[in-house]
């Protein structure tokens, strides 16, 4: 089973004006497979530092972070490339579909970048869209589809290839509390049913209510709620 352990882990960047800004200092969580976690705080506290760490899209200054026997922190670059391209889910606030692509394309990606056959990848597209309740779109233009529809082509993009960890950025912020209350039940359905660890940073309350835990990151440090 899949599971995530941080180990102190410590980041700090500098300010325009020559600053040190600490913003982490030495958080230490595990999550196990199946679980969906919430991370909150204040724009600005680091949760997506956080997030860009664990998905191997920045290097922290200490500490360490395995997902089961993946050594994230101390992972050289061609390696952290196949891992998030084998390994990672990404969902974002503004979803980031290619406006040029159909959704199943869009949803198709993740496969044909790990090099999947594009019968098998399309066919593997078509099925995600239909278990989010989207397979009458499918041929749309991502630009077509409403901020609803958007967001669950995003979350179908980021769990088509089954990653063990899905990294949620703010999934629900551009979106009303209907649509967006819909879209956090769908991601925890799914990744429950997926059995993925899921890393969901949001200011929604009601959608940190939604997780099976939560922790406050608040001044650098990371503690469960």
């Amino acid at each position: 089973m899949p599971s995530l352990v941080v180990r102190d882990l410590r980041k700090a960047y500098s300010s325009p004006a020559g600053a040190r800004i600490e913003v982490l200092r030495g958080a230490s969580f595990a999550v196990e497979s199946g679980q969906m976690v919430a991370v909150v705080g204040v724009s600005g506290a680091g949760k997506s530092t956080l997030l860009n760490l664990l998905g191997g899209l920045d290097a922290a200054d200490s500490g360490a972070a395995r997902l089961d026997d993946f050594e994230i922190t101390r992972a050289g670059g061609g390696a952290l490339a196949r891992f998030r391209v084998r390994d990672v889910g990404f969902v974002f606030q503004f979803h980031r579909l290619l406006g040029d692509l159909t959704a199943v394309e869009n949803v198709a990606l993740p496969l044909l970048v790990a090099r999947r056959k594009n019968a098998e990848a399309m066919r593997e597209a078509f099925s995600m869209l239909e278990r989010v309740g989207l397979r009458e779109r499918a041929a749309h233009l991502a630009g077509e589809l409403s901020g609803g529809e958007a967001g669950r082509v995003a979350i179908a993009r980021a769990l088509v290839h089954a990653p063990r960890l899905v990294l949620a950025d703010e999934p629900t912020g551009n979106l009303d509390q209907k649509t967006g209350d819909e879209t956090g039940e769908l991601l925890r359905a799914l990744c429950s049913e997926r059995q993925t660890i899921t890393i969901v940073a949001t200011h929604n309350e009601r959608l940190a209510h939604l997780c099976h835990r939560v922790f406050r990151l608040q001044d650098g440090r990371l503690e469960e709620v």
